[in-house]
């Protein structure tokens, strides 16, 4: 399947343990300048110090590039009731806040959208790898 450049929705499925369930978010593609932001973020030097703050970036980028949640994936509490949550628009279940839930109650989702988005290098095929094509 092609990459699909400008694809303004793309998903990535988890299995999630807190909820025993499958779960999905919706991303955008990066552009070069996000990716290079990103890693900017990830390692920083001060005088004669590095650190590493990839969690940080981790949560920053990925909240940047996140752009929805599957219907029926997560519920949220409303006057101590659990209720759906969606990030759509059209669907009776939309919350307007619904970004600022996920950030705040699935940062280890986000993070793990953003790794897969950010941090996984494509991986270089040698002749004996492509003979089967």
């Amino acid at each position: 399947m092609p990459r699909i450049l400008g694809a303004e929705r793309n998903e990535i499925v988890f299995k999630d343990p807190l909820s025993g369930d499958h779960v999905a978010l919706y991303y955008r593609q990066p552009t070069t300048s996000e990716r290079q932001g990103y890693m900017n973020d990830v390692i920083k030097r001060n005088k004669n110090s590095v650190t590493m703050h990839r969690a940080e970036a981790l949560a920053k980028w990925g909240a940047k590039v996140l752009v929805g949640v599957r219907d029926g994936d997560f519920l949220r509490m409303e006057a101590g009731q659990a209720v759906p949550l969606s990030s759509d628009p059209g669907s009776p279940d939309y919350y307007e806040g619904w970004r600022a839930e996920i950030e705040a109650g699935c940062g280890d989702l986000v993070a793990a959208m953003a790794a897969q988005v950010f941090d996984v290098v494509p991986e270089v095929l040698r002749g004996e790898d492509l003979a089967g094509e």
